[in-house]
C-alpha cells in the first residue's frame, strides 16, 4: 500500500472519529441524535428505516433506552453494531446490555452507581436450598434451587480464566455458610490439587481425595451410598429423599463435586459411576456438581449429559464451544466480562447475569468456623462456643 493511500485512509478514519464524536457531543443529552447514528452505522431495516427512539428509563444501576423496531429487526443487528454504540455512548461494551421484548429493543447502559457483586455472608446467607449466583441486569438476585427435582445435577462449563474456580468457590461455600451438615455433605474429587484443598477439613465434607488416583474407588463409596439410601427409602414408603426428610429424620443431600471431569477422559469405571448417579441419584439426594471447560462427547457422554437439568455457562472462545455447553443460540461466545455467565436450568432459560464474587479470606472464614476441628467438645480448651453457621466476628 502507498504512503498516499495509507494517509487517505487516517485521514477517512479520523474524519469517522469526529464525525461519531461530534454525534455525541451536539446530540440531546437525554435522546442523543438516535436517528442520524443509526443511518451513519447502517443499522437499517430493508426498507431503509431506523430503530425510533421510544423512552428513556432511569433505572438504579443502568439507564434503559428503548427503540421500537420493524419485524425485520432483532436484537443481534444491535449487537453487530455494539462497538459503534459502545463509542457513541462513551462507555465500555461491557456497560451495555441488550434485550429484545416484542417490537422494543431495550438498550442498557450501566451509570456511574457503583454496584457490589461481592458475597455477602449476612446479606445472602439463606434457609433455602437456593444458592445465590449473581444479578441479573434488572439486579434481581439469580437463585439456584438445588434441591428442586428440576435442576438437580450441574455442571459448570467455560474457557479458561472465564470463573468457573470462583463459582465453584461460591456454591460451595455459601452451602456452608447457610446450612449445616445435616442438612448438606460434600464429597470432593479435588482433581488440581489446589482449588478446593481448604474444604476438605469443613465439618460438611464426608468423602475427599486429591489428584486423579483412586477415583473409582471413590465413586464406588458413593453409589454404595445411594444404594443405602433407596433401601431405606423403600423401607419407610418414601418416593424420595425430600420426603423421607419430612416424614422420618433429615438424612443430608450429599453434593459430589468433581473438580475437572476431562481429567478422566475414557475411563470406563469413572463414567459408569457417574452415569448411575447422574440417573438415578436425585431421588435419593446423591447430586452431581461437575467442572470442566468444554463437555464434548468424550468427555461427558449423552448417557450422562441428558440427566443434568442445570447448566452454568461462562464465556467461551467461539459459538461452536457455547452450543456444545448449551445449545444453539445460547451465545457463551458473547459474554463480556469476568464473572458473566448463563444459567439453563428448570427456572431459567439462558438467564444471564453478572456472578457473585467471594475472595479467598471470606471463603477460608467461612470453612473456619466449620471446620472439623472447631467441635462443640472441650478437647479444645476452652467453653467458647461458635455457632455451626456463624463466622466469628
Amino acid at each position: 500500500m502507498s504512503k498516499n493511500a495509507i494517509a487517505d485512509t487516517l485521514d477517512l478514519f479520523s474524519k469517522c472519529m469526529f464525525d461519531t464524536m461530534s454525534l455525541f457531543v451536539k446530540a440531546d443529552r437525554r435522546k442523543y441524535n438516535w436517528e442520524y447514528f443509526f443511518n451513519s452505522v447502517g443499522l437499517v431495516d430493508k426498507d431503509k428505516k431506523v430503530p425510533i427512539y421510544h423512552d428513556l428509563i432511569k433505572e438504579e444501576y443502568y439507564n434503559n433506552y428503548i427503540f421500537r423496531v420493524s419485524p425485520a429487526f432483532t436484537v443481534n443487528d444491535f449487537n453487530k453494531k455494539i462497538d459503534h454504540i459502545a463509542y457513541f455512548m462513551n462507555t465500555k461494551i461491557e456497560n451495555i446490555r441488550l434485550e429484545q421484548k416484542s417490537n422494543k429493543v431495550h438498550l442498557r447502559v450501566r451509570n456511574n452507581n457503583p454496584m457490589n457483586f461481592d458475597y455477602d455472608v449476612e446479606k445472602h446467607k439463606r434457609k433455602d436450598f437456593k444458592i445465590p449466583l449473581g444479578y441479573d441486569f434488572n439486579n434481581k438476585l439469580v437463585l439456584w434451587d438445588i434441591a428442586s427435582n428440576s435442576n438437580c445435577h450441574c455442571y459448570v462449563a467455560g474457557s479458561s480464566g472465564g470463573g468457573k474456580s470462583i463459582t465453584l468457590r461460591l456454591i460451595l461455600s455459601h452451602l456452608v455458610n447457610s446450612k449445616s451438615k445435616r442438612d448438606i455433605e460434600f464429597s470432593i474429587i479435588n482433581t488440581k490439587r489446589v482449588d478446593l484443598k481448604d474444604f476438605e477439613h469443613c465439618k460438611h465434607t464426608v468423602n475427599y481425595m486429591s489428584g486423579i488416583e483412586g477415583v473409582e474407588d471413590f465413586l464406588e463409596v458413593e453409589t454404595d451410598e445411594m444404594e443405602r439410601r433407596y433401601k431405606l427409602l423403600e423401607k419407610y414408603d418414601c418416593d424420595d429423599l425430600a420426603e423421607f426428610r419430612k416424614k422420618e429424620y433429615k438424612i443430608p443431600y450429599r453434593l459430589i463435586i468433581v473438580e475437572e471431569i476431562s481429567s478422566y477422559k475414557g475411563n470406563k469405571e469413572y463414567q459408569r459411576a457417574i452415569e448411575l448417579i447422574a440417573s438415578q441419584g436425585r431421588g435419593a439426594g446423591m447430586l452431581l456438581l461437575l467442572v470442566t471447560q468444554l463437555p464434548s462427547y468424550e468427555i461427558m457422554p449423552n448417557t450422562i449429559k441428558c440427566n443434568i437439568n442445570t447448566t452454568i455457562g461462562l464465556k467461551t472462545k467461539d459459538s461452536i464451544r457455547s452450543e456444545i455447553i448449551a445449545g444453539e443460540d445460547a451465545d457463551l461466545h458473547k459474554l463480556k466480562g469476568n464473572g458473566h455467565s448463563k444459567l439453563f436450568d428448570g427456572d431459567h432459560q439462558g438467564t444471564e447475569y453478572q456472578g457473585l464474587y467471594i475472595d479467598k479470606d471470606t471463603m477460608k472464614a467461612i470453612i473456619k468456623a466449620n471446620s472439623k476441628q472447631n467441635k462443640r467438645a472441650i478437647e479444645a480448651g476452652t467453653s467458647i462456643t461458635p455457632g455451626d453457621n456463624n463466622i466469628p466476628g
